[in-house]
């Protein structure tokens, strides 16, 4: 790495002389000077900067082009794509240039609009959604639209429920909601009643009186003293003073049906095709015998103490203290939880991948080539300090601070992470390196026989090895040298000029 303010100078045996005489180091002075004063910067564009700190360069091969003002306040990005404006912390709005996409966020998670060729989401956090879904049917549009205002008005439209209104509690009817083709109410708990497939099932006080019918079903509850349920052929279930007594048979329709039991809390158990299970002071003493995945596994009691054998699993936990659990593809292993944590997967043709994590001050996801073993994507970070992407072809990127201790790329990070990044490196594949320190007003770019360094309305350094040239601007042009070959000028208030010629000496360098 070349240093930017070195003199052109000839090494001698009575060692290194500056060349650039006192004018030269009264210029650098002056810079070193003006770094300890505060300064914002009113405005700046610089072509091709790496994409924000909510994407690393090397995660998208789009090229991205930054203008920005009042950094990080206000910018503007831009790639072949799309196009985004940030004036944060309020607004970020991207929009791709063929208008198939377009997302705003208003101080996120607040608001956040989202439109997806014709689908369209619109929500208020927590009290308003809206979402409108198209889709094609028999070669015509088909939608449902649905809006509510969280938990007084729901609406909704579609073409195959038609209209459908709620007023909660006073009364309504849904349309697929919560799982259900249709729910209607009135005076909610007093009556509420809902439909899914051929079930239909009535409640009077919820979830005190029901009953249920339609098709094969067929069920009564009075709860909590007693309710059954069933669907001929398949499945029957009863309880007893809930919870004290529960009891379901299933796959009626199978060679071997299954059955569950429990005495609440003292007895508990399930026998199927499939596995043996039995529990004593439900859930702490528990023992599985299971058929299907050829493993045992005892917990005396659960979750302190548990211990599964098995042909392709090993299970070792003394919770919370320390746990271990092998498969054939995946190991998975924790201390101290939920402090430490480790998984490593390993699936066969699938890139291995290991996940670290020491909450909340630690985490890493790294993937590993199946052919060769070489890294193919690290991620790291170290809460609040650090972040760091690394990619297999070379690229990286890396910030501080970073003090989100959880993932959410087109949320928090792109709205809030650039306000408290004061630092910023991003290397690319063919040798470019850009440093931003500061709230980028300090910009370095380095690419093979060049560097550059710019702090807006300060200080601006240029240098080019293969020209043999070398500029540095202070204040805009205040005061500055420029460096053609051995030509030197200096400048001064702008205007004035002064040349000289750097002669390279055996044992020293002066201008003349």
């Amino acid at each position: 790495m070349t240093i930017p303010f070195a003199c052109v100078s000839g090494a001698g045996k009575k060692g290194f002389r500056c060349g650039c005489s006192c004018l030269g180091r009264a210029v650098h002075a002056l810079f070193f000077f003006m770094l300890l004063t505060p300064v914002a910067a009113l405005a700046q564009e610089m072509d091709e900067a790496p994409e924000r700190p909510t994407q690393a360069p090397a995660q998208t091969e789009e090229e991205v082009i930054q203008r920005y003002f009042l950094w990080p306040l206000v910018s503007v990005e831009e790639s072949p794509e799309w196009r985004q404006f940030a004036a944060r912390p309020l607004y970020v709005e991207r929009t791709h240039k063929d208008q198939s996409r377009k997302r705003v966020q208003v101080l996120w998670p607040l608001y956040v609009f989202r439109r997806d060729g014709k689908d369209v989401t619109i929500r208020i956090f927590p009290l308003f959604t809206y979402w409108r879904d198209v889709y094609e049917f028999m070669n015509e549009d088909e939608s449902n639209m649905q809006y509510m205002l969280f938990p007084i008005i729901f609406r909704g439209k579609s073409t195959e429920a038609g209209d459908y209104f709620a007023l909660f509690p006073v009364g309504g009817k849904l349309k697929h909601f919560l799982g259900r083709d249709e729910i209607v109410f009135v005076l909610f708990p007093l009556y509420f009643s809902y439909q899914k497939g051929e079930l239909r099932q009535r409640n009077y006080v919820w979830p005190v009186l029901s009953f249920s019918g339609g098709g094969d079903y067929s069920g009564f509850r009075l709860w909590p003293l007693y309710g059954q349920f069933q669907k001929e052929g398949e499945y029957r279930s009863e309880f007893i003073l809930w919870p004290i007594y529960n009891h379901q048979e299933y796959d009626l329709d199978k060679e071997q049906p299954g059955e569950r039991l429990l005495i609440f809390p003292l007895y508990a158990r399930e026998d199927n095709r499939r596995r043996h299970f039995r529990a004593y002071l439900w859930p702490f003493f528990t023992f599985e015998e299971n058929f299907a995945a050829n493993f045992t596994e005892r917990a005396t009691p659960w979750p302190f103490v548990v211990r599964t054998q098995g042909e392709n699993v090993d299970r070792r936990q003394f919770w919370p203290l320390y746990g271990r659990v092998t498969t054939e593809d995946s190991e998975t292993q924790f201390i101290a939880w939920p402090l430490w944590h480790r998984r490593a997967d390993e699936a066969e043709g699938d890139p291995k991948t290991i996940q670290k994590s020491l909450m909340p001050f630690y985490a890493s996801t790294t993937k590993f080539s199946p052919e060769t073993n070489e890294v193919m994507f690290q991620k790291t970070r170290v809460w609040p300090l650090w972040r760091s992407f690394r990619y297999e072809d070379g690229s990286s990127y890396s910030r501080a601070l970073s003090l989100l201790w959880f993932d959410d790329v087109q949320g928090f990070e792109r709205q809030y992470s650039p306000l408290w990044t004061v630092y910023e490196r991003a290397e690319t594949p063919d040798g470019e390196t850009r440093t931003y320190a500061l709230w980028r007003l300090f910009q370095r770019v380095e690419t093979p026989g060049k560097t550059k360094i710019n702090i807006p309305l300060l200080y601006n350094y240029q240098q080019n090895l293969e020209q043999d040239t070398e500029h540095v601007k202070i204040l805009g042009g205040l005061f500055g040298t420029s460096r053609e070959g051995n030509q030197r000028d200096f400048q001064v208030l702008y205007l004035l000029r002064t040349h000289g010629e750097t002669v390279l000496g055996e044992g020293d360098a002066t201008i003349r």
